[in-house]
């Protein structure tokens, strides 16, 4: 193995810097990208050199993002498995396969995978669909040294239907969230100003926009002093968008609905500033950060229980857990909506929630688990 190789960690992924919109300046304001940005970090603190190859729909590119070579590759659609294993030919070193672990793609040998939550988890998938995705899971852990699972919905469906020798070769190591920054920020003084009901997600179907533009709709209705924000990203272009903005434009109550993107270091200000946060995913859902970080700024949450939020969430404890339709998130954000005392005591409860995922726990188990496997290749 070279110098370079020894020194060197490759993350694949789908995304990192925002190739959604071709703003190659910043990353996306979603969960996965502040997990590659977090983990380039730990690389970095670890004396080691972190790159990024990820796809790019627009075209090619090369840049540097915060001291982090980027490379952004193209590729088509229906050929993602080829084109990990076109980035992974051209990888130095250690390579972390940072998503699209639901693809068929020919790994090499010696490497991490990253599950960053089931995204089949959809009732109306077909048993076709499902069967396809367990033979290329079960594929996947057997030519990856580790897979490092965020939340226990994976490790309990690879158990369920995957079959492998080694039961450490699925590490369960769940998001986390930095605590010293994401910290309560409304207190006495918020009683005056109006309740603020919080959508912290990327505005896509599977994470909920609909049913929350169908609770936003009722809430507003009856709650005259309730302003709820729409707190992310939106790909302009898309069909979401399109009604996203013909439903804000003719709303009876636009005045109290919100939209902005914020960035990594602006996006605390989103949650200092709410009541209640909610969570409404769909499917496709790991241990939330956005979730853990309103949880960390002593926000209740309102959440489906869809995959990793049923390991943060605890109903009627740290927030409230139901289905995901808009019918029953509407009838627990009403009942906080009612209930100052208990909004305040699960405010509390969730702030103490959001310390047992505190990042520098988080921080020195990946830098075990680099560390190891940088042990394996030489």
């Amino acid at each position: 193995m070279s110098e370079t190789e020894r020194d060197t960690v490759t993350i694949l992924t789908h995304n990192y810097l925002d190739g959604y919109t071709q703003n190659i300046s910043r990353p996306f304001g979603g969960g996965l990208e502040r997990y590659v940005h977090a983990l380039c970090q730990v690389v970095t603190g670890m004396g080691l050199r972190p790159v990024v190859y990820q796809l790019s729909y627009f075209g090619a590119f090369d840049t540097v993002y915060e001291g982090v070579r980027v490379r952004g590759w193209t590729y088509e659609t229906d050929k993602i498995a080829a084109a990990f294993e076109e980035m992974a030919e051209a990888a130095d070193g250690l390579i972390i396969y940072g998503s699209c672990i639901w693809h068929p793609i020919r790994y090499r040998p010696r490497s991490i995978g990253i599950c960053h939550g089931i995204s089949w988890d959809r009732h109306d998938m077909t048993r076709e669909a499902k069967q396809d995705v367990a033979a290329i899971i079960n594929e996947a852990i057997r030519q990856l040294d580790r897979v490092v699972s965020v939340d226990s919905q994976f490790l309990t469906y690879c158990r369920s239907v995957c079959c492998y020798s080694d039961p450490a070769s699925i590490i369960l190591l769940p998001n986390a969230v930095d605590t010293d920054w994401f910290t309560p920020g409304r207190g006495s003084e918020a009683q005056s100003k109006p309740l603020r009901v919080l959508f912290p997600r990327r505005l896509s179907y599977e994470r909920g926009v609909v049913p929350m533009m169908l609770l936003t709709d009722a809430i507003l209705q009856e709650y005259p002093n309730v302003i709820i924000e729409f707190a992310g990203e939106l790909v302009e272009g898309t069909t979401i968008a399109a009604a996203f903005h013909l439903w804000v434009d003719a709303h009876p109550n636009k005045a109290r609905i919100a939209h902005r993107t914020y960035s990594f270091s602006e996006v605390r200000e989103a949650y200092r500033n709410a009541d209640i946060a909610v969570i409404p995913t769909i499917f496709s859902e790991g241990t939330s950060l956005a979730c853990l970080e309103a949880m960390s700024c002593g926000l209740p949450v309102v959440s489906a229980n869809v995959g990793g939020l049923n390991d943060i969430v605890i109903d009627g404890m740290n927030g409230r857990l139901v289905s995901p339709r808009a019918q029953a998130l509407t009838e627990a954000v009403r009942a906080l909506l009612d209930d100052e005392d208990k909004r305040l005591s699960m405010s509390q409860m969730a702030r103490q929630t959001a310390l047992a995922f505190d990042q520098r726990k988080w921080n020195e188990q990946w830098r075990g688990i680099i560390a190891e496997q940088l042990g394996r290749l030489r």
